[in-house]
């Protein structure tokens, strides 16, 4: 395991630790963090999009990757509805927790984590497995699952189902994929210089998105460790087990199955955060989440390399 990946990961957290001591309030921080956010995902995520579907064939691999992706995602929303349930019986638990765990324990960072380290384990065709696992699974069923079960467990209830559709079709990201396979069905030739462009970006973007996970971590004392433990598992080592099911029975093996795998393993969605705001389930846990299973994961990824790859 390249561990120059993480180490994007922890120049993001020394800026943050720089910006705390400089006395930045942590809203200006946030601020900071979502300007870079919005340009990378507005403006420089499109292009590595249409770059990567313009010059990587679509293939019956991508469409597996794409189908372990569902699966194992809906398998976890599934179990830690379960486990979420059997506990709330023996445990008084808010519904705005339950809400906060179940999106934490099966939307995974994908595209802002699993993306840059993917794409410097395996180059342009982890990062075109990457895209397929996040823009063919994670993203609509962020936009659709995600969402119902934040209006059956957050305080707000005004968000409606068909809102989330139209949202997905927004996305910039999409449009850079569509544009791209349009380019390349249509025969329309680009040049090659321009083409390496969209190759220097897309190498550079990895490090900026790495950064932002560094300066997004938070620390936070997990007071509630014993409830969240089985949402920290299931999306740590859980999801990754489950994704290596999928993977053999849909026949996917090699790079395409670590990509599964990893990509499974992520930690939690930074957007549970947003989610969190708008739809009035737990913020705390939220972050909590967030902070501890990029701990987890972190172990995880490192066993991980040393035994396989």
């Amino acid at each position: 395991m390249p561990f120059d990946i993480f180490l994007f990961i922890l120049i993001g957290i020394s800026l943050r630790i720089l910006f705390t001591l400089g006395r930045v309030s942590p809203e200006k921080i946030e601020l900071f963090r979502d300007k870079i956010n919005y340009l990378v995902f507005y403006y420089i995520i499109p292009l590595v999009c249409f770059k990567t579907s313009y010059t990587m064939p679509f293939s019956l691999t991508h469409l597996k990757i794409s189908l372990v992706a569902n699966f194992t995602i809906l398998s976890c929303v599934l179990l830690s509805w379960l486990i979420y349930k059997k506990l709330s019986s023996i445990k008084k638990i808010e519904p705005e927790t339950i809400g906060s765990l179940i999106i934490c324990s099966a939307f995974g960072n994908v595209l802002y984590m699993g993306l840059p380290i993917l794409t410097k384990l395996y180059g342009t065709e982890g990062m075109s497995y990457a895209f397929s696992y996040d823009l063919l699974a994670s993203t609509p069923l962020t936009w659709t699952i995600a969402v119902t079960v934040c209006m059956k467990y957050g305080k707000a209830k005004s968000f409606k189902l068909k809102n989330s559709f139209l949202t997905i079709l927004k996305i910039p990201p999409i449009w850079g994929l569509i544009i791209g396979i349009t380019f390349k069905e249509s025969g329309i030739i680009l040049s090659e210089d321009l083409i390496n462009i969209l190759r220097i970006i897309s190498t550079g973007v990895t490090s900026i998105m790495l950064i932002i996970v560094g300066i997004s971590i938070k620390f936070v004392a997990p007071e509630k460790l014993l409830i969240n433990m089985p949402a920290i598992l299931i999306k740590t080592l859980i999801s990754p087990m489950i994704a290596l099911l999928f993977g053999i029975i849909f026949g996917v093996s090699d790079i395409p199955l670590n990509v599964c795998i990893i990509e499974a393993a992520m930690p939690s969605m930074l957007l549970s955060i947003i989610f969190a705001s708008a739809f009035g389930i737990d913020m705390r846990t939220s972050v909590e989440m967030i902070f501890l299973t990029t701990i987890f994961s972190f172990l995880l990824l490192c066993f991980f390399s040393l035994f396989f790859l």
